[in-house]
């Protein structure tokens, strides 16, 4: 495999390129080591030193200066880089991984017919120069989260306060949850536990229609994030939403998640006030998508361990 992994791996990274240059999109490059990530409760980034100053961090995603690009008026860009995470590492997780992520005018369903193409192009690609048999076709299925609730256990988490959610969940015989998550704790638990395994991975689907707090740089729309998720033989492959443009919004969603953060006992992060300003520079609508490049090689060559197609992973 390794043999295979030096010549495929180059190759799916100018395919990408191509697909990105050739529907008018600049290729970007921003900072690695930065003063300050986006405080994501869910998300660690690794700190480093310069010397004996610092911390700074590894970023965990190009976003942040993606959109202070933005600001400066370029309409579609995209980037392929290293990305930094705090992981236990197992079959789809690495410490060190590779990121794709782009941004362009227009809506986030725009941005999931866009992933969409993207990965029926290299999947096409692989079959005409490699062989490598392709298996599925657009159009993919899509559910929204909320319909996918309301089919599997006729209830709506989204008009659920935590004790509520906590009675209706116990109800249906959801045995992991317990009366002291958190509602988001309880949601991945139901999801995991009986929306997740209730659907059909021999095609791919994206699902729509997130929890916000999951998204705290994502549009909302009626209590939810304008967000999509891909998997592909049910591995989550990308995700991609509408990008929130108000500062004021903003700053509030940083500061709520901080709050979060240090109510689990984790690290505050200073906000990054130049982020925040730009924001206002960028007019219209917009969106964005982020993919796990490693993930999406393992799906699309019929691995199911990421050491497979990333052999130096921590």
């Amino acid at each position: 495999m390794l043999e295979r992994y030096f010549i495929l791996r180059p190759y799916l990274l100018s395919k990408i390129r191509d697909f990105f240059n050739n529907d008018g999109y600049i290729e970007v490059e921003t900072p690695y080591v930065v003063p300050t990530v986006p405080p994501d409760p869910h998300i660690e980034p690794l700190s480093v030193y310069i010397g004996d100053v610092g911390p700074y961090f590894l970023h965990t995603s190009p976003e942040i200066y993606m959109k202070k690009i933005l600001a400066r008026g370029l309409k579609r860009i995209y980037q392929i880089c290293r990305a930094f995470r705090v992981e236990n590492k197992d079959e789809i997780h690495s410490v060190e991984f590779t990121m794709l992520e782009w941004y362009r005018e227009g809506s986030c369903m725009e941005a999931l017919k866009e992933t969409e193409r993207l990965v029926d192009f290299l999947s096409s690609s692989l079959e005409s120069d490699f062989g490598i048999k392709k298996s599925f076709s657009p159009p993919f299925r899509i559910f929204d989260m909320e319909k996918l609730f309301l089919e599997r256990l006729n209830i709506s988490p989204f008009n659920h306060e935590k004790m509520e959610f906590y009675i209706a969940l116990k109800e249906k015989n959801i045995v992991s949850v317990r009366e002291d998550d958190s509602w988001l704790d309880m949601f991945f638990k139901a999801f995991f536990e009986r929306i997740e395994p209730s659907i059909d991975k021999s095609t791919p689907y994206f699902i729509t229609g997130w929890p916000i707090h999951l998204s705290s740089m994502a549009k909302a729309k009626d209590g939810k994030a304008e967000r999509f998720e891909l998997y592909v033989r049910g591995v989550e492959i990308a995700n991609g939403y509408s990008e929130l443009l108000d500062p004021t919004e903003q700053r509030k969603r940083f500061e709520e998640d901080n709050n979060r953060r240090k109510m689990m006992g984790k690290r505050e992060f200073i906000i990054d006030g130049d982020f925040i300003s730009c924001l206002s520079k960028i007019e219209g609508e917009y969106s964005g998508c982020a993919v796990g490049v490693e993930r999406l090689m393992m799906v699309l060559l019929g691995e199911e361990d990421i050491d497979r197609v990333s052999p130096f992973n921590l």
